[in-house]
């Protein structure tokens, strides 16, 4: 696949980042690591497993994601910098990191997750590193996997959602039960929506850009599936509850969700999704959560 784009783009020359700006990098994607963290919460607290142990495998999936968060966004700058919108989000479309700090923040980094995972034996180096390579072929050339159509889907709704709560399972060595199951396909039909979503909002310059499932199969065809998508998984959430299957006090944190959903029954395909709203969501879920994590570890 070729991946040379046109030669005008907003921001030719990046400059070194200024503390600010590293701050904002620090904070980016703060909506979609702290929903993986959300997720692995839940996983562990269902389980009884929240512990000092696990509490450090926590950190290490909030820390893991935004690594990759990073990463995407690091890859994505030449096509981002096509769009405003786009551009003003990722830090690496205007901002270098010189390499002395990079090289201290990728070891620190990296030492920690070696070290956490480590724990876990070799089931948890394994698992460490079946999530480094998935998170380069993802975003990184040659193989990119998110410009590949159905690919592209695939992976996100596999690692991106998924993921966290499967690590837990496996780790923690959980008996499976329904309720595991009912949330497995939650985070797979979340993940995969929410890529439909971003790919459906970024469509105008992705078409002149990249390659992705939306840009192959078009607009109007994603956002039929993003709202069937969507109804599907609403539909699974609401049987679960009625059925005692996902108990009140992960239905409350799940919930918290909901408005998100429905705003994409009503807005226009190409719209992009309340920032405002998603902010305060995902507060509320992380104060929800954190909730029942400190009384699990002190109970």
């Amino acid at each position: 696949m070729n991946y040379s784009l046109p030669p005008k783009t907003l921001y030719h020359r990046p400059l070194l980042a200024k503390p600010k700006q590293i701050a904002k990098l620090l904070f980016n994607h703060l909506d979609a690591w702290v929903v993986s963290l959300i997720i692995a919460v839940i996983a562990l607290a269902y389980h009884q497993a929240i512990n000092g142990r696990t509490t450090l495998l926590l950190l290490a999936i909030g820390l893991g994601y935004w690594l990759a968060f990073a990463l995407n966004d690091f890859y994505d700058a030449p096509f981002d910098a096509h769009d405003p919108a786009k551009a003003c989000r990722n830090f690496f479309v205007r901002s270098l990191l010189s390499a002395g700090p990079l090289r201290a923040g990728l070891l620190s980094v990296g030492g920690f997750l070696l070290a956490t995972f480590a724990q876990f034996g070799l089931m948890g180096l394994a698992i460490l590193a079946l999530c480094l390579a998935v998170m380069w072929a993802y975003s990184a050339p040659p193989l990119r996997l998110k410009s590949r159509p159905g690919l592209d889907l695939l992976t996100h709704a596999l690692f991106v959602e998924t993921f966290p709560y499967l690590i837990c399972l496996i780790l923690v060595e959980a008996t499976w039960t329904p309720f595991d199951r009912v949330m497995l396909i939650l985070t797979f039909l979340a993940s995969l929506t929410a890529q439909l979503e971003q790919q459906a909002r970024d469509y105008a310059v992705d078409c002149h850009t990249d390659r992705n499932f939306t840009t192959t199969v078009g607009l109007s065809s994603t956002t039929l599936l993003l709202r069937l998508l969507t109804a599907v998984g609403l539909l699974i959430f609401f049987a679960a509850v009625l059925s005692g299957i996902l108990p009140w006090w992960v239905a409350s944190v799940l919930l918290i969700a909901l408005p998100t959903a429905l705003h994409r029954f009503s807005r226009k395909a190409n719209q992009p999704r309340s920032e405002r709203l998603t902010f305060v969501l995902t507060g509320l879920g992380l104060v929800s959560i954190s909730v029942i994590f400190v009384a699990q570890l002190l109970g």
